[in-house]
């Protein structure tokens, strides 16, 4: 009887945990659920928001300051423990980038959040492909860590990252200061500018690739002590001149336009 009993005891046991486990949710199931709140929230914030202006229209009050606060604050914490409660495993990376992409322009802890899940998600999960979401992010790597810090790990994704585009933008918030600042005739700027332009080969990122060329195009073109490309234009006496023919003289140049 005493068998019988502590076998009893072991299934019901047993029964009781395999429950307990269809019940609880996955890792992807929790963001899932966490992402439907999220839109019932900012529906709800929508539909208030578009109410009280329409009042306000109608010579209603104005619409109060706090409601136009993010209705998305409110959740950073629940996402934020989550990433904590799956660290360092793959798990943790849809809440860790929910959090840089909506959490960022928040201020006070929600901010904090955000910057630490960017310092997470590019140093523990740097060999992920969903780092290719954080694009400007990955390319402005001192607005999260100090100049040697970024630097150090704007490497360890250059050299790590299986993504070209997680690279190239990688490569960017190294070598993109010097391409803005240091001077264009120095081997420093060559060689940020070199390095930069063969990283972006073949990589579809026109975003970055227009900013890049444009970039070195202001530079070498119209830093102080150049001579400015000639202007070639038709003045209001519909009589054509150009820049050049100025040389030597202080010219002012007023540039308008009527839309």
């Amino acid at each position: 009887m005493k068998a019988k009993s502590i076998t009893t005891f072991l299934l019901t046991l047993v029964f009781t945990q395999l429950a307990t486990a269809q019940v609880e949710e996955s890792p992807g199931q929790k963001y899932q659920n966490l992402i439907a709140q999220v839109e019932v929230a900012n529906q709800a914030w929508k539909a208030r928001l578009a109410e009280l202006r329409e009042k306000e229209r109608n010579g209603g009050p104005a619409v109060p300051v706090d409601a136009f606060q993010s209705p998305l604050i409110p959740f950073v914490a629940q996402f934020n423990t989550a990433a904590k409660n799956y660290a360092g495993t793959p798990d943790a990376i849809p809440f860790l980038t929910w959090l840089a992409q909506n959490a960022l322009p928040m201020v006070g802890d929600q901010r904090k959040a955000a910057k630490d899940a960017v310092r997470t998600l590019v140093t523990t999960h740097r060999k992920s492909l969903r780092l290719e979401q954080l694009e400007w992010m990955i390319g402005r790597l001192d607005y999260f860590y100090d100049e040697k810090e970024a630097l150090e790990v704007g490497l360890l994704l250059e050299q790590e990252s299986p993504s070209a585009k997680v690279r190239a933008y990688a490569t960017f918030s190294r070598v993109g200061a010097t391409i803005n600042k240091a001077p264009v005739d120095s081997d420093e700027f060559r060689t940020a500018k070199s390095e930069i332009l063969k990283v972006l080969e073949g990589v579809e990122i026109k975003d970055l690739a227009s900013s890049v060329k444009t970039r070195i195009k202001m530079r070498e073109n119209f830093s102080l002590g150049m001579s400015p490309p000639d202007i070639v234009g038709i003045d209001l006496d519909e009589v054509e001149f150009a820049l050049s023919d100025y040389k030597g003289k202080v010219l002012f140049i007023d540039f308008w336009g009527d839309w």
